[in-house]
């Protein structure tokens, strides 16, 4: 099988469409860095033959773009024994598959029938396809990551590989006779069971017609079930009603009920007496307590006034010593605000003078700075006069760097065209002899000898004999035609700039280069001369210094030193005066701050003074009008008769509580509630009683019409008999299924006996790989042990490297197998053999390289450097 052309649409990271071509048959290379989609592409390849179209798997719906609600497209060509086959699958939306050969076309299922039988793979699951469906190809086409794996060949796979074997050493299992009846019983089991073993058509109605007719036995027994329990029920809710009946006709509750209204009425007054009591009992004791507490009131009353005014006359001694401070800070405050007045007139004085001399210096300076304002300004005019010429001389050149870039291209295709033109022309050589008559070439007379290409009519002119004509060939047409055209296209060009020839051109760019970059280096000596003036506010540039010095007049010749400094005396004058200023106004500050805690201090005192004294006479009014309410003999007559009254209240609030003892009202009335809610509770259950047992009643009538006991037996007898017609189908499955395996274990028997080809064919790659080192293969043609040195290793615990080249090594001897008796098969490597080290690396390109002469082999690498050296087709992702 050879691949030919693979394109690929919406397919993963492949939004865009894409097209691998250039296969060959042979060693083709797929090299490109990590993530430029070789993998993608390698399972585009698989899912376009192996997948089933009208899938909708999560495996097919995974081939969308992330977040793209869009249909995947895979076409792919490729040739089986000289004949071409074109294959195009869209999944998901619309979907659909096409397959055009030799035979014609086909479209849908018919199509993927048709490719399987062309390539000898079975129809993928409802997952997808997997080793098993793939077949030979599934375990030659070796995905990312997979390729150091040393499994057992996929159950299609290995059935193809053992019909190669019994081919071609004859095997004892009837050949293709068996293989016939192989498939006859195999066809027969798929109407049983499934490859998986799971129940297929025939063996799945049978079972499913068994389940159901023991559901149809299930629910007759439980309707005979339910019809019982609905006998047993009413029997049940009949008796509970003659038993509630008797106990709400019971006389004895009644006179419960009566005793109890008798109890809760002496409760009841019982508690009242004892409330009233209790009542009496907190006047008594609060009358007490308020006459002690007045009491207590009283005599506290008496010290606080005591206290009181001692506090009082000491206030009026210190408010009377405090007066001599107040005064002295007054005369002190008086004498520092005069000082400070003399202070602030003398410094105003000397701010004055120095003013004026600030303001002569700022005068100066400006003058200054107005002359060189002008300065600037007038050397800013003459560049930028230059510098506007030279701008103009740019403007009005032609050759602009665009053209000059022209001009070198247009330079370079007319050689180019006068080289094609010349390359295949003919040559017309001419060499006179001494005494030859005159000769001349085109109009030009020959001096001895000529040479010239043949690109257009050549003519000689012989005197007195003749001319002869030389044409050029009809082959070198197109060349002279691009000639021409070149020539054309570079004297339109010169024509546009305005110059005769390439030479003014190249001259002209010059010119126009030269005046360009005075233009920039003008261009910032303009502003170099007009910076930013930050003692007369003109910001940077020749306009703002423009505007600036339009409305002034340019200053005359400055004259002084231009130190522009300020008399010393003033200065110092003026810093006397501050110093003198600030010394003054500390002392007032002083003076003020010492008034303003004397006058704080006076006004504290007279405050404690005052409220000493309100203090005072408060609590003796307070005292006058307590005793003229209730003196104090009064108040001690008062306080002993109520502490007698609440002496009797105590004793009649015992006498109510002995009363109550026995008669708790709350306990005697939920006794009450309780009976009464119990009888109310069993009237409502007699009312509920009465609909249940009408309902079951009418249930029993019902369920009793249809007669399920007789459903039952006639449902028992259908479902023993169709689970008597499944058991009967699943044996004959199960002996269909032991036929089938005895005689694939004869098969397999003959194949583990005649393993012998694929091991020959094999045992030279292993000896170029591993010197003196032989495989051995399991019966199910898995690569279990080598042998080396005399010491068997389990192929299980070799490096990864080593399992990796074995695995690819066994690969292409099962491909070279296939090719042999003319199965299709074609190598396929995703990222192989990165596990090995440089010498094994080179073998194995050998081994490739070898095998490629006998099948094609892709190989799909991000290692280019490490191919760079092989001989192969190489196809890019582009």
């Amino acid at each position: 099988m050879l691949i030919r052309e693979l394109a690929i649409e919406n397919f993963r990271k492949f939004r865009r469409p894409i097209r691998l071509a250039g296969f060959e048959h042979g060693l083709n290379l797929v090299c490109d860095q990590n993530e430029a989609g070789k993998s993608t592409a390698l399972e585009a390849l698989r899912a376009v033959l192996f997948e089933r179209h009208g899938s909708r798997s999560d495996r097919i719906r995974s081939f969308r773009p992330h977040g793209d609600d869009v249909a995947p497209t895979v076409e792919l060509t490729f040739e089986i024994g000289g004949k071409v086959w074109k294959l195009r699958k869209r999944f998901l939306q619309n979907a659909s598959v096409e397959l055009e050969g030799p035979n014609g076309r086909a479209t849908g299922d018919e199509a993927e029938e048709r490719l399987q039988a062309l390539l000898g793979f079975s129809r993928a699951s409802n997952r997808g396809a997997d080793d098993d469906s793939r077949g030979a190809l599934g375990l030659l086409w070796v995905e990312q990551g997979q390729s150091f794996v040393l499994g057992p060949p996929g159950q299609g796979a290995r059935r193809t590989l053992e019909e190669v074997l019994a081919g071609e050493v004859g095997a004892v299992t009837g050949g293709q006779r068996t293989t016939t009846v192989l498939q006859a019983v195999e066809r027969n089991l798929a109407d049983f069971q499934t490859p998986t073993g799971r129940p297929a058509r025939r063996l799945l109605e049978a079972q499913e017609t068994a389940t159901a007719a023991a559901e149809e036995a299930r629910l007759a027994k439980a309707e005979l079930e339910q019809f019982d329990s609905v006998l047993d029920r009413l029997d049940s809710k009949r008796g509970e009603r003659r038993r509630l009946v008797r106990e709400l006709e019971d006389l004895e509750q009644s006179e419960r009920l009566v005793k109890l209204e008798s109890d809760i009425d002496r409760a009841r007054s019982a508690g009242q007496a004892l409330r009233t009591a209790e009542a009496l009992l907190r006047e008594a004791a609060g009358e007490r307590a308020r006459l002690e507490a007045r009491e207590i009131s009283r005599r506290e009353l008496r010290d606080q006034l005591e206290r009181a005014g001692k506090a009082a006359a000491t206030s009026r001694q210190a408010a009377a010593d405090h007066d001599a401070v107040l005064d002295s800070a007054r005369k002190a405050e008086g004498e520092a605000t005069v000082a400070l007045e003399i202070a602030r007139a003398a410094l105003r004085s000397a701010e004055e003078h120095r003013l004026s001399a600030q303001q002569a210096k700022t005068a100066r300076i400006r003058q200054r700075a107005l002359a060189a304002a002008f300065a600037r300004l007038e050397a800013a005019e003459k560049i930028a006069v230059e510098l506007q010429a030279r701008r103009d001389e740019v403007a009005a050149a032609r050759m602009t760097p665009e053209a000059s870039a022209q001009l070198q291209g247009l330079e370079q295709a007319l050689a180019e065209a006068k080289a094609a033109a010349t390359a295949g022309a003919a040559v017309l050589e001419v060499d006179l002899l001494q005494f030859a008559p005159q000769v001349r070439l085109n109009g030009a007379v020959v001096e001895g000898s000529a040479r010239v290409f043949v690109t257009d009519i050549q003519t000689l002119e012989f005197d007195g004999i003749g001319s002869v004509a030389v044409l050029p060939p009809a082959s070198g047409a197109p060349a002279q035609a691009r000639l021409r055209a070149a020539e054309q296209d570079l004297a339109a060009f010169l024509a546009d700039v305005g110059c005769a020839d390439t030479m003014t051109a190249r001259k002209a760019a010059r010119v126009r280069e030269e005046a360009a970059q005075a233009a920039s280096l003008l261009s910032a000596q303009l502003v170099a001369s007009c910076p930013e003036d930050l003692e007369l506010r003109i910001a940077a540039g020749l306009d703002p210094l423009r505007g600036a010095l339009a409305a002034e007049e340019r200053p005359s010749e400055i004259t002084g030193d231009g130190t522009d400094r300020i008399d010393g005396n003033i200065d110092e004058a003026w810093q006397a005066a501050r110093t003198a200023e600030h010394e003054a106004e500390g002392r007032r500050q002083a003076a003020l701050e010492t008034l303003q805690e004397a006058q704080l201090s006076n006004v504290r005192l007279a405050g404690r003074l005052e409220r000493a004294a309100a203090e005072v006479s408060r609590l003796d009014d307070q005292l006058a009008t307590e005793l003229e309410a209730l003196d104090d003999s009064a108040l001690g007559a008062a306080l002993a008769d109520a502490k007698a009254a609440e002496a009797h209240a105590i004793v009649a609030r015992d006498e109510a509580r002995r009363a109550v003892e026995g008669l708790d009202e709350i306990v005697l009335v939920q006794r009450r509630d309780n009976l009464r809610k119990r009888r109310a509770r069993l009237a409502n259950d007699r009312l509920g009683l009465v609909s249940d047992i009408a309902q079951l009643e009418e249930r029993a009538k019902t369920l009793g019409g249809i007669g399920p006991a007789s459903r039952v037996a006639a449902a028992v007898e259908l479902a023993d008999a169709a689970a008597a017609a499944h058991a009967r189908l699943k044996e004959e499955a199960e002996m269909l299924a032991m036929l089938v395996e005895a005689i694939r274990e004869a098969q397999r028997a003959a194949a583990r006996r005649f393993v012998a080809p694929i091991t020959q064919r094999v045992a030279p790659f292993i000896g170029r790989l591993l010197p003196n080192a032989s495989i051995t293969f399991a019966e199910d043609l898995r690569p279990t042990l080598l042998l080396r040195g005399g010491r068997e290793e389990a192929t299980d615990d070799l490096s990864k490297g080593t399992q990796e080249q074995l695995a690819v090594l066994t690969r292409i001897a099962f491909a070279d197998l296939l090719i042999e008796k003319g199965k299709p098969a074609s190598l396929v490597l995703d990222d192989a053999l990165v596990f090995a080290d440089d010498d094994r690396f080179d073998v194995m390109l050998e081994i490739l390289a070898e095998a490629a002469e006998r099948m094609q082999v892709i190989v799909l690498s991000c290692r280019t450097s490490a191919y760079r050296g092989l001989e192969a087709s190489r196809i890019t992702l582009a």
